[in-house]
């Protein structure tokens, strides 16, 4: 007898209860209150605590609510969203900003089937437009937009 009603809020519970207590942990050497007020670890653990709650409250409705049966994994968006993010990641400081938006968006693009070329380019193209416009002019964070090429400086 499976008494799991919905696979799908009790796996996603599991793992937000996971990150929660990874959380905890990272926030243990900080100290939650101070002599003048809140410490550093206060917020963390607060938004620990948070999801923590969140986490069991899924994994509760899980067993009380009938939810929609697990679809199959696929592996193609998978690896693909987590190499758009690899890229971004190895590529925001050496190539830019543009460089490493557009790159983002055209993998994970590559993700979905269905996506066509012509709306991954529009995509990648407003993403880069409008990342550049919030960080580097409204912000005002001091990132590199473009590539720094030797034979540009």
């Amino acid at each position: 007898m499976n008494r799991i009603k919905d696979p799908n809020l009790v796996m996603t519970g599991c793992f937000l209860i996971g990150v929660a207590l990874l959380a905890f942990y990272l926030a243990a050497p900080l100290s939650g209150n101070t002599d003048v007020g809140l410490g550093p670890g206060y917020v963390p653990r607060l938004f620990a605590f948070a999801q923590l709650a969140l986490g069991a409250l899924m994994i509760f409705n899980g067993f009380v609510q009938r939810g929609e049966p697990t679809e199959r994994w696929h592996l193609r968006p998978l690896v693909l969203v987590l190499a758009s993010v690899t890229f971004f990641a190895l590529t925001i400081t050496r190539m830019g900003l543009v460089v490493a938006v557009v790159g983002l968006v055209l993998i994970s693009c590559a993700a979905h089937r269905g996506t066509t070329w012509r709306e991954a380019a529009a995509l990648a193209a407003g993403s880069a437009v409008v990342s550049v416009l919030l960080f580097v002019k409204l912000l005002g964070l001091t990132m590199p937009v473009w590539p720094n090429l030797p034979w540009s400086t």
